[in-house]
């Protein structure tokens, strides 16, 4: 599952436009086109893997995936003015001030607990089994219903 953080313009009649975006791109040193397609139009900021900004034709907006920390959002709020935009979250919350963002160590420490959370050791009744460990138990448990209606219910 992930989060996206998305910029589009405030009108919701009009989007940002492929050639706005290319234009944009064209003007901004500090990002570089990764990926272009029909679809999608994928620029790298800083050339750091982790700040991508992803500009969807089908929506006409620019989003990016699974933030690591307040930098692209930060970067994001900054270029909202020249769109006419405003940057949101998945959940309806608008991003436009750094108190907004957070910092570093807010989106670490999180991290870290979501992390924790996930590692904690469960009982063995609360495991969850891949989907093919399903099927076998459920084979063999099939396999045991006819085996004891073998032995105790045929004549």
């Amino acid at each position: 599952m992930s989060y996206h953080i998305t910029l589009s313009k405030s009108e919701p009649s009009s989007g940002i436009t492929p050639q706005e975006w290319r234009d944009f791109l064209a003007s901004r040193p500090e990002l570089e086109v990764v990926e272009e397609n029909a679809h999608f139009i994928s620029a790298v900021l800083l050339r750091d893997s982790n700040l991508i900004l992803h500009y969807s034709a089908e929506s006409a907006s620019v989003f990016t995936k699974n933030p690591d920390g307040p930098q692209i959002i930060e970067y994001m709020v900054s270029i909202a003015p020249h769109f006419d935009g405003v940057v949101t979250g998945d959940e309806g919350e608008t991003f436009a001030t750094e108190t907004d963002l957070g910092t570093q160590n807010d989106w670490n420490s999180q991290k870290n607990a979501r992390n924790s959370r996930i590692t904690e050791e469960k009982p063995w009744w609360k495991l969850e089994l891949s989907r093919g460990k399903r099927m076998i138990l459920g084979l063999l448990l099939g396999l045991l219903i006819v085996i004891i209606k073998e032995i105790f219910f045929t004549q």
